[in-house]
């Protein structure tokens, strides 16, 4: 085996006994650091002590103690460079063959103290320098900080005795993006607490292409924040030769919500961000009449949980189809029209969201607001916290549509909420009005009280406004209004 010599100081112990057993029956030197080595003694693994090793103790509380030429002569050297190979000789530097080490990122270390000495000291500055040494010379090094990679790493020795160059570079670059991590957090926390300036650093994983972004002429990559939770991550594209574009994104992530939300069965449909209508809890006779609409349309996604449904819509003019429900035969679904996604339940809680723009970056705290309604109003509720304003969203028994206008006034919403429901031979009659905006004109109160509607939810209203809710309640319309606003411009 071509690993004869180790260094291991790691903070996260996952994996570590493994690894580290394995690399003593084979044979090699395991040199460590006082914490990292009287956990190996304690599982039965020797080690040599780094200040043994070097010849010299941890100094300065040990702010040093793994700086020092005789490491980091041993991890920098060239295997084909002669004059490397004579100054180790001259200087007696022995070839160390794999560093493995990590530190804890310094947002747990801030969530435990906001003391600027106790931060400082806790900033690693050797096995830092240790693993960025190792991966600058991986061609030579096997530099290791995550513990996921011991197993292959492990696989890779038992198979040829050696780490793959290709693997060395993987693990290589994997070492720098987690001190660039490590560093960013640094910055944060510290820019935070004790320096005028403000900074934000955000780590983005790529996924993949787009079939296209905003538009079919432009090309779009596909990424999310890192190490958070994402709707993305329990999403699977079961017509795996099709690629998703961000239009057909965004109405899966507004269905992915909303199905998630509800515990009853829900059927819905959405198209350019926007959802359109849909059901909770839908009878045998309301599924008939959505699956008629439906076919009337072309574009948009269709989330529905009955697999009849996703069957009979194979041949529909849809940009996707997704459901939760474990769909067999999936060598048929790939001869479906439209994508169909599979979709693994989860609500996503989030204390912050960002809204970019262009150059318009918003980084703003993330509204909850809960209600008393039924399952109905509940997910109507949150269509209209999700969509941007001007929206009115209309809930009767299990039907929920709305209808959208994001820059004139909720009059041409309500219009548009009416024509959507003329597809359903619906009269607005009845039932509950859900505004993510106050209402503000006569015409709102008219249109409310011709449809003769039971219940109004709406945000607080502006000054000058107080008069329309007066009415509608002097009118005996139920009216919860919120306590705060909840829709977004």
């Amino acid at each position: 085996m071509n690993i004869k010599r180790a260094i291991i100081s790691v903070y996260d112990k996952t994996n570590l006994e493994d690894l580290a057993s394995f690399l003593f029956r084979n044979g090699v030197e395991i040199i460590s650091t006082e914490g990292t080595n009287k956990y190996l003694e304690e599982k039965g693994i020797p080690t040599v002590k780094m200040a043994d090793y070097i010849g010299f103790p941890e100094i300065l509380g040990g702010r040093v103690k793994s700086i020092d030429p005789k490491l980091a002569g041993g991890i920098l050297a060239k295997s084909n460079d002669k004059k490397h190979e004579e100054e180790m000789i001259n200087y007696n530097i022995k070839r160390i063959d794999m560093v493995v080490g990590n530190f804890p990122t310094f947002e747990e270390i801030a969530k435990k103290t906001k003391n600027e000495e106790s931060l400082l000291e806790y900033i690693d500055i050797g096995g830092y320098s240790l693993l960025r040494g190792a991966a600058k010379n991986y061609k030579d090094v096997v530099a290791l900080v995550d513990p996921k990679d011991y197993q292959t790493v492990i696989d890779n020795l038992e198979d040829c005795g050696d780490v793959p160059l290709q693997l060395r570079r993987k693990l290589a670059l994997k070492v720098f993006f987690s001190t660039s991590k490590y560093d960013a957090s640094i910055h944060k926390i510290f820019s935070e607490l004790f320096a005028a300036e403000k900074f934000d650093h955000e780590f983005f994983e790529i996924l993949g292409n787009l079939r296209y972004g905003s538009n079919p002429m432009q090309e779009a990559i596909l990424m999310k924040f890192l190490e958070e939770d994402s709707f993305i991550d329990y999403l699977e594209n079961l017509t795996f030769h099709k690629k998703p574009t961000l239009r057909i994104l965004k109405d899966i992530k507004l269905l992915f919500h909303l199905a998630s939300f509800t515990n009853n069965e829900f059927l819905g449909f959405a198209k350019k961000g926007i959802f359109v209508f849909g059901y909770s809890s839908p009878t045998d006779e309301e599924k008939e009449q959505f699956i008629r609409i439906i076919k009337e349309l072309k574009g948009g996604v269709v989330y529905s949980d009955d697999p009849n449904i996703i069957t009979e819509l194979k041949d529909s003019k849809h940009d996707g189809l997704m459901t939760s429900y474990n769909l067999e035969k999936k060598e048929e679904i790939l001869s479906f029209k439209p994508m169909v996604f599979k979709v693994n339940k989860k609500v996503l809680k989030r204390d912050e969201e960002y809204i970019v723009d262009g150059d318009l970056v918003v980084k703003q705290n993330f509204q909850e607001i809960a209600l008393d309604l039924s399952p109905s109003e509940q997910l109507g509720f949150e269509v209209a916290k999700v969509h941007k304003s001007d929206t009115a969203v209309y809930v009767k028994n299990n039907l929920i549509s709305s209808g959208n206008q994001s820059c004139l006034n909720r009059e041409i919403a309500l219009n548009a909420l009416e024509n959507t429901l003329e597809r359903f031979e619906v009269l607005p009659k009845e039932g509950t009005i859900i505004f993510d905006s106050p209402i503000n004109s006569q015409k709102i109160i008219d249109i409310i009280l011709n449809w003769k509607v039971e219940k109004v939810i709406v945000p607080p209203t502006l000054p000058g406004y107080e008069k329309y809710l007066k009415d509608l309640e002097e009118k005996g319309i139920t009216l919860l209004v919120t306590q705060r606003r909840y829709h977004r411009y």
